[in-house]
């Protein structure tokens, strides 16, 4: 989808997918069917692009608490996709409710390779993360400073622009080693952002209240899976076939899914931005061993926003070639703006910790950055 205003079509549906996301009914890929949006399930409904709302304005606000000029839409923004999800406010009310869980997924749809990138939470110390209203558990309505208010669907944009709070040493030296150890602070670290070319799922989980430990894990809602989603039954749709289950599960909270459909078309983030060498950068960098993001058993960087077809040179700072990649996304297998390093030099072998440089070339124009290698 392109700009909101561009396409009267991509009014209608998002419209619609709005809509039924405030009354929790059928629209196009939207969790529905008899029961689909009951507890534990989220109806998700995920947009290439970026959603925008008056929010912008005032973002520490609760952001169904006021109104300014600025409509509801969705506009092109570089490598994104705005992921928006229904608040249930029974689910809330509970004591062991924890807060929301969004996991993403590329290439395919497999749960068991979900990445957590985002949490809404309630539990203790997570006050950060949480800028919405609070049910009532006597009327169920939201509140936001004693006044009634009408936030009941959440906005998220990946790469989200808030991150994640995460504990850093205050000051560190070229190469990420902490220089005042016991002298730390929160600092906010945005996701690995979805890439162009890529396929995506998104999924929505309940959290769990902590109780008496910092465990942070999915809340457990025992259930039978009729729909055959998750759970194999001898006789789908027959629940006494079904074994015992968490309801609260990844597989069934897939966005643009149904009952009938849980791993719905996936989305494909919005293009890179135009092509220039000057854009082109590294991540992660530093890279450190054992990224969350990496798979089992590799370790990757990867050289985002570069042109369609470019040569990628990687040094040592004494100037000894290490790795010579050709880009090129018209070959099967390639993404747009987007090339991998595994980190390993021409002769197959893991490089060392310490700093790099890369040259890009791209029709006779040339451009040089470094990055850090931490193992």
């Amino acid at each position: 989808m392109a700009s909101f205003g561009r396409s009267r079509r991509a009014r209608t549906v998002f419209l619609l997918a709005i809509l039924a996301l405030a009354l929790g009914v059928g629209a196009p890929g939207s969790a529905s069917a008899a029961g689909a949006s009951a507890f534990p399930r989220i109806p998700v409904w995920a947009y290439p692009g970026v959603y925008q709302d008056s929010s912008i304005y005032r973002p520490n606000r609760c952001v169904g608490s006021f109104k300014a000029p600025l409509a509801d839409s969705i506009r092109e923004s570089s490598r994104a996709i705005t992921v928006r999800f229904l608040r249930d406010r029974r689910a809330e009310a509970r004591r062991d409710f924890g807060g929301y869980r969004i996991y993403r997924a590329t290439s395919n749809p497999d749960t068991s390779q979900m990445m957590l990138i985002r949490r809404f939470s309630r539990n203790a110390g997570d006050e950060r993360t949480w800028n919405f209203s609070v049910v009532d558990t006597a009327t169920l309505e939201f509140k936001c400073l004693g006044q009634v208010v009408h936030d009941s669907v959440v906005t998220f944009i990946d790469p989200d622009s808030n991150g994640t709070w995460v504990k850093v040493c205050r000051r560190v030296d070229i190469v990420g080693r902490c220089l005042t150890v016991g002298d730390s602070i929160f600092k906010l670290i945005p996701p690995p952002g979805p890439h162009d070319g890529f396929l995506t799922w998104y999924a929505v989980t309940y959290e769990a209240r902590n109780t008496t430990d910092n465990l942070y894990e999915d809340l457990y809602v025992a259930g039978r899976d009729t729909f055959d989603t998750y759970a194999r039954c001898a006789t789908p749709g027959d629940s006494s076939t079904c074994p015992m289950i968490n309801l609260n599960h990844k597989a069934l909270n897939v966005s643009n899914g149904t009952a009938a459909k849980p791993f719905a078309d996936p989305i494909e983030p919005t293009a890179g931005p135009t092509a220039t060498l000057q854009q082109v950068a590294v991540v992660p960098n530093p890279y450190r061993a054992h990224e969350a993001w990496d798979q089992a058993g590799g370790h990757e960087v990867h050289f985002i926003n570069l042109p369609s077809r470019a040569r990628i040179r990687i040094y040592t700072v004494s100037g000894d070639l290490v790795a010579d990649l050709d880009h090129d996304e018209n070959l099967p297998g390639r993404q747009r703006d987007f090339a991998r390093w595994d980190l390993k030099n021409a002769n197959g072998r893991d490089v060392a910790s310490g700093i790099y440089m890369y040259r890009i070339e791209a029709s006779g124009f040339s451009f040089q950055n470094r990055f850090i290698v931490i193992r």
